[in-house]
């Protein structure tokens, strides 16, 4: 083994100009494979932190369905033949998920789309959000800056429009919003048909880290949001009667209308029993722990978000619950954070995809091209080849010889690509690389990338490099084999 590394780093040193073709085509194909493939592993690790920690949790849980299921609704083709599913036995899934050492906190919400108008005039869409403030709050704690105004208070409705909302609505009607104003949301549906709703605004706001899906979210409380997506209202308040609307009605008499069916009935006196409920919640009445269980909404959801305490527990919670669904008899499922978060997740590694495909083609064109160059470095020393096998070099022997003097010429080259990749990406990385439009904003997972050296990319270039130098050296080889000492030193004269 010590003569074949002494054979082939002479023969590495010998031919100067073939040995800087190859080294250098090597170490650039190194160093992109070493740059491109950190870059989009940071940006995959910056996209995966920025959607669970803004607006997706780790898991989100939904009624059993088919189809392209996100936080937006449905994003393929069955959005026009079914609803976005209820979640069947949400009580029930919630105490479970509670019950989990490895949950966090879960956040229930409901999803509509709707236009947005004022009068009569039409300004444009939105997508809502219907949540529980508090709740809410409590999963999403650093995303959410409020503007103006704030959330609407427990027992109140309201929305808080999202800043890039309303400019895009006030380009409309020339004037800016306010918390107080009064906007009409209507959704249109082939499954609930048009509903409209008049919600006053409570607040102004913005995501601090946010792209050009959730610029278009606005959030809402949960009665509108259900009555929008056609859903069971959990809630409803008593409605505000205008002065003139409690004159005319204090016109009537209702003796006169009702009173001559008062015949028709028996008047009877049921006393219910207290139930232990009841009982309990006597006990609870006015306590912390009574205004909590009054105000815990068990009513219609689509979503329930989850956020784990730790990244690593989430195929654990996968199996977990889907255990318990099975268990249970529950029709639900859980969707990663990259099915919860839609088209922009899955288009940012789609990209990474078609990089790694570029990557392959390149790695491809460069293993013909230092094929081609090692044929012609082995052509010219063929009648060396020869003489030893002339004086008993074994077949063996010559290949062995061959391969190696690849391979160290692929090792040293990769070493050096991987070190000049990382003083680029060191550079990168105190530099910053600002998102100038959407495009670099969706494959950087926010407005700024500072891309790190990422060890498995590391890893995989090395074994690129030693495939290429493998398979580089495979036909020199078998030419060199397939002729006969005789002539290899007969190639010489």
């Amino acid at each position: 083994m010590r003569i074949l590394l002494t054979i082939a780093w002479r023969n590495v040193r010998q031919h100067k100009v073939k040995t800087a073709i190859i080294g250098l085509i090597m170490i650039i194909g190194i160093m992109v494979l070493v740059v491109g493939n950190s870059f989009m592993d940071t940006a995959a690790k910056g996209i995966e932190r920025y959607y669970i920690k803004n607006y997706t949790g780790h898991l989100m849980i939904t009624g059993k369905t088919r189809g392209n299921l996100t936080l937006f609704g449905f994003q393929d083709l069955t959005a026009m033949e079914q609803p976005v599913p209820r979640i069947p036995e949400y009580a029930e899934i919630v105490e479970f998920a509670n019950s989990l050492q490895y949950v966090a906190v879960v956040n229930p919400q409901v999803s509509a789309t709707a236009i947005v108008s004022r009068g009569e005039k039409t300004l444009g869409a939105t997508q809502l959000f219907g949540i529980i403030p508090e709740q809410y709050q409590a999963m999403f704690p650093d995303n959410v800056e409020i503007l103006e105004g704030g959330f609407w208070r427990p027992g109140e409705q309201g929305v808080l429009l999202n800043k890039a909302v309303a400019e895009i609505l006030e380009e409309q009607v020339g004037f800016t919003f306010r918390p107080g104003d009064k906007l009409l949301f209507t959704s249109v549906s082939t499954h609930t048909g048009m509903r409209i709703r008049e919600v006053e605004i409570t607040g102004l706001f913005r995501f601090k880290q946010s792209n050009v899906q959730l610029d278009m979210v606005s959030l809402m409380d949960i009665s509108n949001v259900r009555a929008l997506a056609g859903m069971v209202v959990g809630s409803a308040d008593p409605a505000q009667l205008s002065s003139e609307e409690q004159r005319f009605l204090g016109e009537i008499d209702e003796e006169s209308i009702f009173g001559s069916l008062d015949s028709l009935f028996a008047e009877v006196s049921v006393e219910e029993p207290e139930t232990e409920d009841d009982f309990w919640f006597s006990l609870l009445e006015g306590t912390e722990a009574a205004q909590a269980a009054a105000q815990e909404d068990t009513g219609a959801w689509q979503y329930l978000l989850v956020r784990l305490i730790d990244e690593k527990y989430l195929k654990q919670a996968e199996q977990d619950f889907a255990q318990f669904f099975a268990d249970k008899g529950i029709a639900a499922q859980t969707r990663d954070w990259r099915q919860g978060a839609g088209a922009l997740a899955e288009l940012s590694y789609g990209i990474k995809s078609v990089f790694n495909t570029i990557v392959l083609i390149i790695a491809v064109v460069a293993v013909i091209i230092i094929m081609n160059t090692l044929v012609i470095s082995v052509t010219e020393r063929m009648s060396e080849i020869g003489t030893m096998r002339a004086i008993g070099a074994q077949k063996s022997f010559v290949r062995r010889m061959i391969v190696l003097e690849t391979m160290l010429l692929s090792g040293i080259s990769g070493l050096v690509g991987v070190a000049a990749g990382a003083l680029v990406l060191l550079v990168l990385n105190r530099i910053g690389l600002q998102a100038t439009n959407v495009f670099l904003e969706i494959i950087y997972g926010g407005p700024e990338l500072r891309p790190e050296l990422s060890w498995p990319a590391v890893l995989l270039s090395l074994v690129v490099i030693a495939a290429v130098g493998a398979m580089s050296s495979a036909y020199p080889t078998a030419i060199v084999m397939k002729t006969s000492p005789r002539k290899a030193m007969e190639s010489s004269r």
